[in-house]
Order: structure tokens, then sequence, then C-alpha cells
């Protein structure tokens, strides 16, 4: 006995000295294990794209209301989200029905993996999982087949993730990646395709059906299957109750709730808008912009009525761009009639695309030219043919009118009073001015456009040309367009408020040289500044006007750039202008007059609206920009001293020989005396010199050399017509400095006396005139066989 109690506290004393032995090796595998598993996940990082993927775009109206959203490019529909904007009752209903015990284990649940290995033996198939949450994000991150490799590789990640992230940051990773059939992925997608709302707003009898929706997205599917989703629902939430996440009570009224059957569509509203703002902010997840779309769908409505006449006339498509002016926010933007027509390429963007602008720069060189001091609303300015370097502009009717004010020229939309400004203010100058005013596709050297870029040899675009009308509007500085509220830019003053003032005032006129009839656009519609054009070619038709709230800008055309016989801004883009007005404003519109306008008077020659000179007979008043317009004394009339018996003009030495009087004569510009009397037009007569002053250097008259009045010309057969030309030559006096030749009342040739000039041969009898720069004129009939 004693032996055996010997034997016994033997066995113990070595056994308890096999405890830390046993402790020691415990240490070292856990130690073993942790430092393996630590290796392992520097060696195999979290695949982080994986778990944060590109999400799709929504672009929004400036109420926060989609418009359209954008696919990243696997063509999955994701909206990410946070815990905290998702539904507390979905979150309580996935973790009750998916993991229930989330918030305990370390990213694997021993029990429930022996749980469902001892399910699946006593049923000989796989009946039950043991995946987490955790597991599940694995899975999900990194699709692999169903193999005990893949199951082990799910727990690594799942350990992993616990050992990074936070059980909330767990929680919306799956939120954000769980797939709900289709190409519909995580929870934010899911609410707005299955229930049109947002995960915040879940009910709880929908949130338990999303839960489980995962499991069999096609057969669960609330509109495709109704009476199965209701089923499914209806087990998860007595499944709730059963498990007290939720009382009964509330389990019973969410039981009772129907399931939406219709579903939901995505948004395509403004797709040009939307397509711009996305191409222009690509990595934005949701872009709140400044649409509004109560205006939007004014200008759809609109285009659509008109739409039906263009297309009678032959034009294919329109475009409009509506802007807030004091905000320059793009209210509007309508690309096409219709963005699926493809007969017609209606997914071009016409307020986008680059097209000649026609005669819709006119205002600003107008409003450039009285900042310089060239010319007030009143300064009279020559509409006679004038030939630069071979390029004669003409009017769009085909007429010249002699001699226009700033304000005609500008109301009737004449070329050659513009291109003869835009000569004095400068090519590269005004270039200039409008690359500043956001005129972008304006994008090659100003001499590549040379003097035609005032009557649309550039190409713009429709929402910028609208927006630097926009400046006109407010005063004359300019800001950049806004599609996005936080994208404001600093502003850049274009133009006195005086000079901005002026322009949008003559702007007011009724008058239009392609639509005598204006008036009938603008009868009953509100008070606006308005301008069209009209590209070359008949291309492309503009119509843009300002209200003191809004700028409005219209396109007609066709975008394959076929033109149209008889197509015209008036006619083909205005009236779609003002039923926009009046449906987007009605009768509440009128024109800003900005604060702080800097307007002076002064006296002018009635005659000449150059300032009065001593010997102007009649002057009136007329305003000015204060500190700027540089007004020349009046050179129309001028004092002559005239042979008192004869009239004849005497000067120099012969005025002390001959009796004389002082006499006031009116002296137009030789270029106006010239077309005059290449019209017929005789000009008031100035007395001639007499020829007794013969010590006066420049008392020459301006005779015709050649052609010879008295010698016909004959076409030789034998050589071709466009080879048999005639010079042109004339005696001139000391002080002529340039000549301005006209053949049956066109303007053939213009320059210096010394100039070569080649006149071609036409049969028939022609009449020649020359007027110098002085005025004197010289003229003969001559005869072509």
């Amino acid at each position: 006995m004693t032996q055996s109690r010997n034997h016994s506290t033997s066995s113990l004393l070595r056994r308890s000295g096999q405890w830390p032995a046993r402790i020691a090796a415990a240490l070292l595998g856990l130690i073993t294990s942790w430092g393996l598993f630590l290796l392992c996940d520097w060696w195999f990082p979290l695949p982080m794209a994986a778990l944060h993927r590109q999400p799709a775009m929504i672009v929004t109206d400036r109420e926060d209301t989609p418009l359209r959203i954008f696919l990243p490019h696997d063509e999955q529909f994701r909206i990410p989200v946070t815990l905290d904007g998702v539904a507390p009752v979905f979150v309580r209903a996935l973790v009750a029905s998916e993991d229930r015990w989330f918030y305990h284990h370390p990213g694997v649940n021993p029990l429930a993996i022996v749980r469902a290995v001892a399910s699946n033996i006593r049923h000989g198939r796989v009946v039950s999982g043991a995946s987490t949450i955790p597991m599940q994000i694995a899975r999900m991150a990194e699709p692999k087949d169903r193999t005990l490799w893949s199951k082990g590789w799910e727990v690594f990640r799942a350990l992993q993730l616990e050992w990074h992230l936070s059980k909330d940051q767990l929680l919306e990773l799956y939120l954000n990646l769980t797939p709900y059939g289709g190409n519909i992925e995580g929870i934010g997608a899911a609410t707005r395709v299955y229930f049109g709302k947002t995960p915040a707003q879940l009910s709880l009898g929908e949130a338990a059906l999303l839960a489980v929706l995962p499991r069999a997205p096609t057969s669960y599917n609330p509109a495709r299957h109704p009476t199965a989703a209701v089923a499914v629902r209806n087990r998860v939430l007595r499944q709730l109750a059963r498990r007290a996440v939720f009382p009964e009570a509330t389990v019973a009224d969410a039981l009772r709730h129907p399931l939406p059957t219709i579903a939901w569509r995505a948004p395509m509203i403004a797709p040009h808008f939307c397509q711009l703002i996305r191409d222009r902010m690509p990595h934005t997840p949701r872009l709140l912009t400044t649409l509004d779309q109560r205006i939007q769908k004014t200008a759809e409505e609109q285009m659509t009525l008109w739409m039906a006449t263009l297309r009678e006339r032959g034009i294919g498509s329109a475009a409009v761009v509506v802007i807030e002016n004091d905000t320059r926010a793009v209210r509007a933007l309508v690309g096409s009639p219709n963005f699926f027509e493809e007969a017609y390429d209606g997914q071009v963007n016409g307020a986008t695309a680059r097209r000649s602008p026609g005669s819709t720069l006119k205002p600003f060189l107008y409003a450039m030219a009285m900042d310089a001091g060239l010319v007030i609303p009143d300064s009279y300015l020559l509409d006679v043919p004038t030939d630069f370097s071979g390029y004669v502009p003409e009017n769009y009717d085909g007429l010249y009118h002699g001699r226009v004010t700033m304000r005609e020229a500008l109301v009737q939309s004449l070329n050659a009073p513009a291109v003869r400004l835009l000569n004095t203010v400068g090519t590269e100058s005004f270039h200039r001015l409008l690359q500043r005013g956001g005129l972008s596709t304006l994008d090659r050297p100003s001499a590549s456009y040379g003097l035609p870029l005032i009557l649309g040899s550039g190409e713009v675009s429709l929402l910028e040309l609208t927006n630097l009308y926009a400046t006109l509007a407010v005063g004359g500085e300019h800001h950049p367009l806004q599609l996005h509220p936080d994208l404001a830019g600093p502003g850049d003053r274009l133009f006195s408020v005086a000079a901005a003032n002026l322009t949008a005032g003559i702007l007011t006129g009724l008058q239009r040289p392609d639509l005598p009839r204006a008036w009938r656009l603008t009868r009953d519609a509100p008070a606006v500044a308005w301008k069209t054009g009209t590209s070359y070619g008949h291309r492309d038709a503009w119509s843009i006007g300002f209200s003191s709230r809004y700028t409005i800008g219209v396109w007609a055309g066709n975008f394959d750039g076929r033109g149209q016989k008889g197509l015209a801004g008036s006619e083909y883009a205005a009236p779609l202008l003002f039923a926009l007005f009046r449906a987007v404003e009605g009768g509440s519109a009128q024109l800003a007059r900005p604060h702080g306008v800097h307007l002076g008077t002064v006296n002018v020659c009635t005659l000449s609206h150059e300032l009065a000179g001593p010997f102007c007979p009649v002057s009136e008043s007329v305003a000015t920009l204060a500190g700027r317009s540089k007004l020349t004394s009046c050179s129309y009339h001028r004092r002559l001293f005239v042979d008192a018996e004869t009239g004849e003009q005497l000067a120099g030495s012969c005025l002390a020989a001959r009796p004389h009087r002082a006499e006031v004569v009116t002296v137009y510009p030789s270029e106006l005396t010239a077309w005059w009397l290449a019209q017929g037009q005789q000009p008031p007569p100035v007395p001639r010199l007499s020829p007794l002053c013969n010590d006066v250097p420049d008392g020459a008259t301006l005779t015709i050399l050649s052609p010879a009045p008295t010698t016909p010309y004959r076409l030789r057969r034998d050589a071709p017509a466009a080879d048999q030309k005639i010079p042109l030559r004339a005696r001139v006096g000391a002080t002529t400095t340039q000549l301005y030749w006209y053949q049956d009342g066109k303007l053939v040739a213009t320059g210096a006396p010394t100039t070569a000039v080649l006149l071609p041969l036409q049969v028939g009898t022609h009449r020649l005139t020359v007027v110098d720069n002085t005025g004197r004129v010289g003229s003969i009939a001559y005869r072509v066989e």
C-alpha cells in the first residue's frame, strides 16, 4: 500500500512537471502561428481595389434629384454608402439573419463551423454554411471555386479583415459589395432599383427582403416574382421576431405592408448636359449641378413644338441653352431634339458643337470700339464697298446704304461697316477679347481668321457664346460658366458698364435685315435684347437674347453641315427664342439697367455727328461714354474763299488778285462720294479751283488716262477672256494718296495712284468713275466689243 502511494505520488510529480513544458509548447505554437499570420498578412496584403470598387456616377439637378446615372467600366451599378446612411433596421436585420455573432467572433465563428460540418455530414450533402460576414466579404472580393482550399483562403482573409478593420468598416464593405442580381451591387443601388429610395428610407419589411435577396436575386425579385418575394420576406420577419431582434408588434405591422411590384427605371433627363459635366469631372461619384428641371422641361417642350416647323423646312436639328445671368449657372441645355434619334444624329451635342457664328459677334466689336473711344451709338460709319486686298465684304441683302449710324449698323447687322471697324480696332485685339470672353474654340492665330472673323470665319459653341452675351446682360464683367455650384471663377471686365448698357439698348431694336417684320416675334414677349446670325452657306441659324434674369441661346441647322436655302436666324431660330422667353419668364421679364453707368452728352454737328465746329450750321446733343469717347471736330463743313464773280475757289496768291468772299461748303468723305457717284447720285458740289491760281501745288484735276473713252476695245477670240485686261491709270494731284475705282456702280479696285490695277474686259458700254481721297472725281464711258 505504501508502495502504491509512493507510485501515485511519483506519477503526480511527473505530470505536474510536464505542465510548464506544455504551456511553453502552447505559447510557442501560438507565437509561431501569430508570426506566420503576420508574415502572410505582409506577403498577401488585402486587395483594396477589389474591396473599394469604382462606383457609378450620379448626375443630379440643383435640388439633388438624379438626372442620369453613368456606370463604371465594368458596367456594375454601385452607389457607395456609409453605415450612418443606412436605416438601422436594415443593419439589425442583416446581422441577425446573416451573422448574428458578428460582433463577438474574430472573423471566423468556430461553433458555426462545427455545427455546419455536423449538419452536412448528417444530411450527406451541403445544407448549411458557416460563412461569417468577413468571410463573405473575402469571397466577394476574390471569387473562387468552392473548394477546401478556397474556404481556407476565405478564413485567412476574414481574419486579416478583422485585424485591419473595425466592425463598422466591415459592415460598410459588406453593404457596398453584396450582389443583388444583374449588375446591381451594394445596398445603395439595390434600394433605388427595387424600391426607388435611398437606404436611409428603408422600412422593416423592405429591409427583411433585402437582407435575404442576395441568396437568390432572380427568384426573390419583387417585380418579377412578387409572391416568392413576399414569402421570403415574411419568413425573415418571423425569424427576427423569434430571435427578439424586433418586437412582435413591429414585425406584425411589417407583415401587413405590401412590396412594390414595379421596377424602377434609371433616369435619363438632360442627357447632353449630363454627358458634358461627366466629361469635365469624370471621377466624382455624385455631381450636384446647376440644372433646373422645370426650365429644362420647358426648353425641351418648346423645341419639340418648333421642330415640326423646322423639319418641314429641311432643318433637322436645334439646340438651346439657358443661363442665369447673375450666377452664370446653366439652368437648361438641350443638345438636340431627341437624344435617341439616330436619323438626325441625336447624340451630337449641338450646344457644344463648333459652328460658324455668322453675325453674332458684332455686338462685342461695337462695345469694344466704344470703350476704345472710336465710336458712339450716333457715330456715322460708311457702308460702302471696300476692298481689303481683294476681299470686299457684302451685306446680307447685297445692298449698301452709304452712311449709317453705329446704332443702325448693329441693329441691321450690316457687314461692310463691321468689317471696316474691325480693320480699325485690329483683328488681333478683338480675337484676344473673344478668347478672354470664354470662346475657347477660337483656338487658331488671329491672322488665320482675318477680317471675316466678324462675319463668322471662326467657330464657336452655343454654350460659350450664350455666356458671352450674359456678360453684356450684367454690365460687361465676364464670369465662367457654372455647371456645378462650386465652380464659380473670378470675374474679368471685358467692357465698361456704359458700353455694355448702350449695346444692350441697341439690341432691343426690332428691325432685322433678314426679317423686316421681326416686331411680330416680340409683340407679346418679355423685354429682351436680342441678336440673330446666319452663317455662310445658310448652314447655321442663331438667335441669342437676354433679359435681366436669363440669357437664352438658340441654334438651328443640320449636324452634317448641309445648308438650306433661305435659312436665316430671324426666321429659323428667333421664334423659338421668344417662345422660350414667354414660357420661362412670362410677362415678368425686364431689361436690367446696371448701376454705375457713366454717360455724358456732347454737342455734335447734325450732319456729320462729329464735334460741332465753328462752321456747323446745326448741332444736336448725343450720348457719349464719359472719359472714353474721342470725337474729332467736324470734317464735313469747311470754309473756303471763292471768287466773288465766278464762284471758283481761290487760294494762294490769287486771293489778293481777285475779289472774294468766304463760303462754307460741305465735303463728304471721298469713299462715300465715290460710291454716290458710282450709283448716279450727285453729292453737293464743291467749287473747283480757279485756273488763275497756278501757284497752288495741288490744283490739278483728276483725269482718267486709261482706258481711253474714244477707243473701242475688242476681245480677241484667239486668247482666253480671263487673260484680256486693261490697265487703270489716272492723272492725279500731289496730295492724292488713294484712288477708288467704280465700274457701273460696283467697286472694282482701291489703291494708291502708283498701284498697278488691271481690269478684266467685259463686252458692253461701261461707266468708269474714279475718286481720290480729296474728293476729286474723274469719269468716262468706254466700250468693249
